[in-house]
């Protein structure tokens, strides 16, 4: 019984660590980690290019944005609805592991489960 009993904590305090809630502001702090970030969309962009990427801001429009969400037109085909139009000026929260891209925090998302809206 205090064997299942540790095994259980174990499991709850690893589901909390993987769950961490993290404010805009820093993000950057957390490269690597799988966190989660709530925010507003302050704007969106769509690639101009053969490929439809989708690029969700926060903090700022860009390019003074804070952090940005990634998401491939291979993936975003996979949403309910175009996430581009859908989720700007929403309240959102995003979970995934921090990258550095160009010198700023972003989460690549690649299923609509990611993004929830609040």
């Amino acid at each position: 019984m205090k064997k299942l009993l540790a095994l259980l904590i174990g499991v709850f305090a690893s589901a909390v660590a993987f769950s961490q809630t993290v404010p805009l502001d820093s993000v950057a702090k957390y490269e690597g980690k799988k966190i989660t970030v709530c925010s507003k969309v302050t704007g969106t962009h769509v690639s101009s290019g053969d490929k439809k990427n989708i690029n969700l801001n926060f903090g700022k429009p860009f390019p003074d944005n804070v952090f940005s969400v990634f998401i491939a037109e291979s993936d975003a085909s996979g949403f309910k609805n175009n996430p581009a139009d859908f989720l700007k000026d929403k309240n959102v929260c995003v979970t995934g592991v921090v990258k550095i891209y160009k010198g700023k925090p972003e989460i690549v998302v690649t299923k609509e489960d990611q993004i929830k809206i609040q």
